[in-house]
């Protein structure tokens, strides 16, 4: 899609229909928002155009293009800009994988309000329709970590007009379809995956659900759990409105887009990617974040899994929206006559791997949050059936052709999920496993698991020797790579020193661990402001830097960079034994999960 005045010329453009202003870099390949979207529009006819990573400081870049005919689309780019710019400690990040040459300092702080303001300036009279994973997730009141506060919708923050949350195809093109039809953009009051703050004039939704507002938040953080709770009950299609006063302003969100058809989504992704970012940005390396999905497949959208620190649910839904095996494997067969294509396919799945073509006839009235915790919901359908026959079509395809095509599951699996079949694994393991794989344990604790919404740890333990059985039977050697999470709002000190007496005992050292960071519009960020569990009850929540830094440690023991934290830590619990043991796995090599 053009990006400038030259290539807009060269189309024979005189102006666009939209443009699409994003914080990153434009890479043109279907795991970057703004490239489905705008490849979207395209296929339904609109002109379209991107402003990527403008200069901020003037208005001038934002007139570079013309007046967009119907709207600018505005986001922040692939991540919440807060987890783009800054760690789980606040230390701002040095790096910016979503900018060329990953070099940071690209795009503003708060880049929704900045951008949105700069388009107003350019043209006041455009409508500005915010989109992309950061307004998604920060909708309504929101906590952010940064300035450890609540804070208002993004939406009115910003100014903007419209705010489109989840996967925004269906609700983009009703948006462009009735702006091109001359329709004002402030009679958007109706479509389903939309916000907006109501104006003199609007009527508040007759059915709409009013939920707490900034000010009573504020003012007592309990309610902070509360008001996820009653939101996450709409928050499906077929869901009711929810008003939320923002003071000043009220804000009207419409409950979510129904999810694209299979065939909506083949049809997306066919359209005609060129897996790669802007010429433009060759002399600076390129853009580091296509390096580990240029050659992917999305599979599948949503997850039911649930998992209280995770927002994909918040923004795909738990609704499983599955490619057809032809279209899956269309693409792939593009990916094999790329001319940069080397012959390693580095991932086909999705959210959770294993969750292709899994349905629930009661999705659109069930207000679970999780279809496996704390048990499996009976009224889900896990049929591994069609996921099966997808995989084996794929090994099918790799050996087909003039030389062998090598496919991997790179994504992660839900481990649980995939103990109901042993002959998935099987077939996992053989054809599909490199040498790695991705798992997600989380903790060891059954307390800590419980509030994160995952299985208890036997299932890993279980999970894991099926695995070593499968590599057996293959003949092949792999191993697990776990991923495990510090500081979750419950997880005491306790905890975390029970996690890492196993970690002890198994020689294992992970080197992948996440320090809780409270995303917006997550379970677990109602836990970590409100300070107790969905059911009302206190518990401890690691708030200061202190113990985040210590549980953290805990996880990664062995490196010498904590010896002194644990050893203080272990001194004053009187577990000089396990003092003992860490200290020779301190300087030993790393040992790999089997």
């Amino acid at each position: 899609m053009p990006t400038d005045a030259e290539e807009l010329r060269a189309r024979g453009w005189d102006q666009a229909d939209v443009i699409l202003i994003t914080g990153d870099a434009y890479v043109d390949h279907p795991s970057f928002g703004v490239a489905l979207i705008g490849r979207w529009l395209e296929k339904l006819g609109y002109r379209v155009a991107v402003l990527a990573q403008p200069d901020w400081r003037s208005v001038a870049p934002f007139r570079s293009l013309g007046r967009p005919r119907l709207f600018w689309g505005i986001t922040s780019g692939c991540i919440d800009s807060r987890l783009n710019d800054y760690a789980s400690l606040g230390h701002r990040r040095k790096e910016d994988l979503y900018s060329p040459g990953g070099v940071a300092g690209q795009r503003p702080g708060r880049p929704l309000l900045v951008y949105s303001a700069r388009a107003r300036q350019a043209y006041p009279e455009v409508p500005i329709v915010l989109g992309g994973l950061e307004a998604s997730l920060r909708r309504l009141v929101h906590y952010d970590y940064i300035e450890d506060r609540l804070k208002r919708s993004v939406l009115v923050d910003a100014k903007a007009d419209l705010l489109i949350h989840g996967m925004g195809e269906q609700a983009i093109a009703e948006v462009a379809r009735r702006l091109d039809a001359g329709q004002s953009v402030l009679g958007l009051t109706d479509i389903p995956g939309t916000a907006y703050v109501l104006r003199k004039g609007l009527v508040a939704p007759a059915d709409a659900v009013q939920l707490p507002s900034l000010t009573q938040q504020t003012d007592d953080h309990g309610l902070f759990m509360t008001t996820h709770l009653q939101y996450q009950a709409q928050a499906r299609p077929g869901g009711r409105p929810v008003l939320q006063e923002q003071d000043p302003g009220t804000l009207v969100v419409m409950p979510p887009s129904e999810p694209l058809s299979g065939t909506e989504l083949d049809a997306l992704y066919d359209l005609p990617f060129a897996r790669s970012a802007h010429p433009r940005y060759a002399r600076e390396g390129g853009v580091p974040a296509l390096t580990p999905v240029r050659f992917s497949i999305t599979t599948h959208r949503g997850c039911f899994g649930g998992c209280a620190f995770c927002s994909i649910g918040c923004h795909q839904g738990k609704q499983i929206c599955s490619r057809s095996v032809e279209s899956l494997l269309e693409e792939a067969e593009r990916i094999r006559k790329h001319p940069q294509f080397r012959g390693t396919i580095e991932d086909i799945g999705g959210p959770s791997a294993n969750m292709y073509a899994m349905t629930c006839a009661h999705a659109e009235e069930c207000t679970r949050p999780s279809c496996l915790a704390p048990a499996p919901c009976r009224r889900l359908n896990a049929n591994h059936g069609p996921m099966l026959e997808m995989m084996e079509a794929f090994v099918r395809w790799s050996q087909s052709g003039s030389r062998r095509t090598h496919v991997f599951v790179a994504s992660g699996i839900r481990h649980d999920l995939a103990l109901e079949r042993p002959d998935y694994l099987d077939l996992l393991v053989k054809h599909f496993v490199g040498g790695h794989l991705k798992v997600a344990p989380e903790h060891y604790s059954s307390h800590v698991l419980g509030l994160m919404g995952k299985p208890d740890f036997d299932l890993f333990e279980e999970f894991e020797q099926r695995f070593g059985e499968a590599c057996r039977r293959a003949g092949k050697e792999a191993y697990l790579v776990p991923y495990f999470i510090s500081a979750h709002p419950g997880c005491r000190p306790e905890d975390a020193l029970k996690l890492t007496e196993y970690l002890v005992s198994r020689a294992w050292k992970p080197r992948q661990v996440q320090d809780f960071v409270p995303i917006p519009l997550t379970l677990a960020t109602a836990m970590y402001v409100s300070g107790v569990d969905p059911k009302g009850r206190r518990i401890h929540v690691p708030h200061s830097r202190k113990e985040k830094r210590l549980q953290a440690a805990l996880l990664q023991y062995y490196q010498p960079r904590h010896g002194r934290l644990i050893a203080d830590f272990l001194r004053d619990r009187g577990r000089r034994d396990l003092l003992d043991k860490i200290r020779p796995l301190s300087r030993s090599k790393p040992r790999r999960t089997r």
